[in-house]
């Protein structure tokens, strides 16, 4: 695969590519897309391969899957070195999906779900559609870096009766060390309330850093805890559902086992079931190559802001293709430009300030800050899955946009 080469997603109904949904954000149907969490490069080719054999079959009646996950089981140890049992993992249909069963099913109305933030929007949204209370629990943040605080972690963990987890995270790109991961994991144990994991990022770690799961530290833990994982941001296959959990509590297994088959859902579809099995079972070259790649364009976007631009800070991620950039030094003089010019940043009533002022002023479609939460309005999340070039180019025209007020 070369990366350097992004596929053109134009005329393809891909959302990350939609003129009227970069409006919606971005207040200019033309900017450039480094928006929606998917890449815009090819799947790994044997997933490629999967698909046309599937279309050129032309048969696309009921799939027969051996119930096995076999093809699962061997990524999980080669990729990260965790041993579970076929039978210990469950099918989801789409992460989300599965997180929202489990909430469902391991906490009740009016219960509090603690969330470390900024946070996924679904993070947000499913807790207040179930009818649960949320406990934000900002990330210390300073100059750049993200880091949990574990001790404040533990007051809000106090009145909580759920964690709700992502590793690596969504949108800061940062990777949890075992050390916290097991401290994560003793306040669940200690409060005896059940922690989930969302892992969807996880097989996109780059080269300087190291994912463990959450299942695999709970090893030595013991807490209720069920890690989920799906091959969707790994090879680029978002927008075919599939994901899988893992729970280390037998009796949260079963109860989760059992609601999936109760609501009809235990079974992937044709055309998923054949790219997932291919892609964990033939794609491992393609991901490290790719892992490598991701890790070298973060690393020249960094040199390229420090150069033109030291004030802006790109975050301590080092995980998956989103990360969070700090404009904090100038988002007062942004604000100001914005509500100045409103006939100038019209549109854009699904992103906010930032969003608008580089859709309009560089042509940039990025998610605003606000959308991960209220506090981080100062911060935009950048997808760089994409060809170096295209990033860097952004960026430098990101930067000469503020540089400019």
């Amino acid at each position: 695969m070369n990366f350097n080469i992004a596929a053109d997603r134009r005329n393809t109904n891909s959302i990350k590519w939609s003129r009227r949904a970069i409006e919606n954000i971005a207040a200019n149907a033309d900017a450039e897309p480094f928006w929606v969490a998917d890449m815009d490069f090819l799947p790994e080719p044997h997933v490629q391969e999967a698909g046309r054999m599937i279309a050129g079959q032309g048969i696309y009646g009921y799939p027969s899957y051996p119930q096995d996950n076999k093809a699962v089981e061997s990524w999980l140890r080669q990729k990260h070195g965790w041993i579970v049992s076929e039978e210990d993992i469950i099918f989801c249909q789409g992460l989300l999906h599965g997180l929202a069963l489990a909430i469902n099913l391991f906490t009740k109305e009016g219960d509090s779900i603690l969330v470390p933030s900024p946070m996924y929007r679904p993070f947000r949204t499913i807790p207040e559609l179930n009818n649960r209370k949320l406990i934000e629990h900002d990330l210390d943040y300073s100059d750049g870096v993200f880091t949990l605080n574990i001790e404040r972690f533990r007051e809000d963990a106090e009145k909580a009766d759920m964690i709700l987890f992502c590793s690596p995270q969504n949108p800061t790109g940062i990777v949890f060390s075992e050390e916290e991961l097991r401290a994560v994991l003793t306040i669940a144990k200690e409060r005896d309330i059940p922690i989930l994991s969302d892992e969807i990022h996880s097989d996109l770690v780059h080269p300087d850093a190291k994912h463990i799961p959450m299942g695999l530290a709970n090893e030595r833990v013991g807490a209720k805890c069920g890690t989920f994982f799906a091959p969707s941001k790994t090879f680029n296959i978002a927008g075919e559902h599939a994901a899988f959990a893992v729970f280390s509590d037998s009796i949260m297994s079963e109860r989760f086992r059992k609601a999936e088959e109760a609501l009809w859902l235990s079974e992937p579809g044709l055309t998923i079931g054949e790219l997932y099995s291919s892609a964990y079972l033939k794609g491992y070259e393609y991901n490290r190559e790719l892992c490598r790649y991701l890790g070298d364009t973060i690393a020249k976007m960094r040199e390229t802001v420090e150069k033109l631009s030291p004030d802006v800070k790109i975050v301590n991620g080092s995980a998956s293709f989103v990360i969070f950039i700090d404009f904090s030094a100038y988002y007062s003089k942004i604000e100001t430009e914005v509500l100045s010019h409103p006939d100038r940043y019209k549109g854009g009533e699904g992103g906010g300030v930032l969003s608008r002022f580089f859709g309009v002023a560089a042509g940039v479609a990025v998610n605003d800050g606000t959308w991960f939460g209220d506090s981080w309005k100062c911060f935009v999340r950048f997808n760089y899955g994409t060809s170096q070039e295209r990033c860097l180019k952004a960026l430098e025209r990101m930067i000469k946009a503020v540089r400019a007020l």
